[in-house]
């Protein structure tokens, strides 16, 4: 009965691709066996979904269009998103202007502690309230683990939230991305989910976005970080907002977020199945840092390469397990009696 919350879309699809999609007002049943669901924020995103049929599916996944919300509001959305979860359904949701309180409240339902990443230019925790995300952080109790901000811009970000312990933020800036584009597959990786705001990109590859900022991610660059996410077997819901669909040029970004889609939805058919960690499914590596004062227990996966480093927390007088996703890179860093900014933040944080 989700038709309490969603309307159908009115399109004539001409091309053979539109198999891969298929649509829930059309055929209710096809949601059963549905991994992924295509959700529209607003009009905005007929022009998308008509472009992202228009291409070749070389995967096995089953693809469902929801169609159009009601009603654009976080409290009106939040059952939908909270039933797909509890269905092992991911939401992509795609609008001008999608508040990321929505993603964060359905997470609060979903999990005791999960971990947010959002791409931005900036942190907009305190500043601008366009989007929730400043509202909603400063107000609420989160049940986070860790915050991960990518592709910040220096001169945009407010000096007081950088590796801001209250708000346990983990920042990867634009200039490091540039440099390590492997940085971001660990933070990405250990995401519950992903909030996009096309801010974070440059003018010239997403003409259509909000703000005029030249710098920016290339869009070859947003398309791996969304297949990243796809990889992720944590993540459970994708948000692609940030654009404006008046503006002139719309035509060119409506094609780079049908291109992060696709490759979300390839990367998410080609998932390793590596979370829940399973240790009799790693390898395990134990290195002697002198300067951390104990040994540092890392795990490479035999079924993807992938690296961890295993720490305990103590959670209310209880110590669990805790993974941090990691590189091959801080492993042989740690071995050279280094540790890398990422992992020392993480030791920072964990203790």
């Amino acid at each position: 009965m989700l038709e309490n919350w969603i309307r159908p879309l009115q399109l004539d699809f001409k091309s053979k691709q539109q198999q891969s999609i298929l649509d829930y007002h059309r055929d209710p049943n096809c949601l059963e066996n549905a991994r992924i669901a295509l959700i529209g924020w607003d009009e905005s995103f007929i022009p998308i979904l008509e472009e992202l049929q228009s291409y070749h599916f070389p995967f096995n996944l089953s693809i469902v269009q929801l169609g159009l919300v009601r009603k654009p509001t976080v409290e009106f959305v939040l059952p939908l998103i909270q039933e797909l979860q509890d269905g092992g359904i991911i939401a992509v949701i795609v609008g001008a202007e999608v508040p990321a309180a929505l993603l964060f409240k359905s997470h609060q339902h979903a999990r005791p502690f999960f971990n947010p990443v959002l791409v931005d230019e900036r942190i907009r925790l305190e500043e601008d309230q366009s989007f929730a995300t400043t509202s909603f952080v400063e107000s609420s109790p989160l049940n986070c683990f860790h915050i991960s901000w990518l592709a910040v811009q220096m001169h945009l970000a407010h000096p007081g939230f950088i590796n801001s312990e209250h708000y346990f933020l983990d920042t990867i800036r634009l200039g490091k991305i540039r440099q390590y584009k492997e940085s971001i597959e660990p933070a990405v990786r250990d995401a519950d989910f992903l909030y996009f705001n096309l801010a974070a990109m440059r003018a010239s590859d997403a003409p259509g976005k909000f703000g005029h900022n030249p710098s920016g991610l290339y869009s070859e660059e947003a398309s791996q970080l969304t297949r990243y996410a796809g990889l992720s077997d944590r993540l459970s819901a994708l948000t692609i907002t940030g654009y404006n669909p008046e503006h002139l040029q719309f035509a060119q970004t409506t094609v780079l977020i049908s291109q992060m889609i696709w490759y979300f939805l390839e990367g998410y058919a080609n998932r390793k199945q590596d979370y829940p960690i399973q240790e009799s499914s790693m390898i395990e590596y134990i290195v002697d840092l002198s300067k951390h004062g104990r040994p540092l227990k890392f795990l490479k996966s035999t079924k993807s390469g992938r690296w961890w480093l295993k720490v305990q927390i103590d959670i209310e007088n209880q110590m669990i397990d805790r993974f941090i996703p990691c590189s091959y890179d801080d492993y042989a860093q740690a071995c050279s009696d280094e540790v890398s900014d990422r992992l020392l933040y993480a030791f920072e944080r964990y203790g």
